[in-house]
């Protein structure tokens, strides 16, 4: 390879990972913004899914053996959203309260995660969240803006998104070859 030839391959290496930096920023910038944005809309609403979601992943990073970290985001996610759901629950005081079933689902679908993490308890969350996201999405729509109703329904949703998101990472994730070292 000549001198002109090895520059030109120099600087489009050189080019990509300016491009992948970039790129990674851009996303990190608008992750931080509309984190702030949906924060500073959601208010107190926001503090108990977001420390018990950052409270399980602590605990989680040390209790998970190494064969189940590949669990662990879609894990606490939802361990968030459950811790949500029963605070919520014993807030309200109400025995026969429809959020029973998300308290119900989630812990069994969160508990066999923990035991078995693979895709059969993969599809058990995914089936739930994928019935639930819409429900929460129609009530999001009708909710007046500005209510506590569609603060709460947006955080729901934005908790169900982050959930299918680290749950289909976790599918493809256990559908790769292992790689031996």
């Amino acid at each position: 390879m000549n001198p002109e030839e090895s520059m030109r391959t120099k600087r489009s290496a050189a080019t990509r990972d300016d491009a992948i930096g970039t790129s990674t920023k851009v996303a990190s910038i608008v992750a931080a913004v509309g984190g702030w944005a949906v924060g500073m809309y959601s208010g107190i609403n926001l503090l108990v899914p977001l420390v018990a979601t950052a409270f399980v992943w602590l605990v989680g990073r040390n209790v998970f053996s190494e064969r189940k970290q590949i669990a662990l985001p879609a894990f606490c996610v939802q361990a968030g959203h459950l811790t949500w759901f029963v605070v919520g629950a014993v807030m309200s005081r109400q025995l026969a309260n429809p959020v029973l079933i998300d308290i119900a689902w989630l812990a069994i679908g969160l508990t066999w995660l923990w035991l078995r993490p693979g895709k059969l308890a993969l599809y058990v969350l995914i089936i739930y969240q994928l019935l639930a996201l819409p429900y929460d999405l129609l009530q999001f729509s009708q909710a007046e803006f500005g209510t506590t109703a569609n603060k709460v329904l947006l955080l729901h949703v934005i908790w169900r998104c982050l959930a299918l998101f680290y749950m289909a990472r976790m599918f493809y994730r256990l559908g790769e070859p292992v790689q031996e070292q």
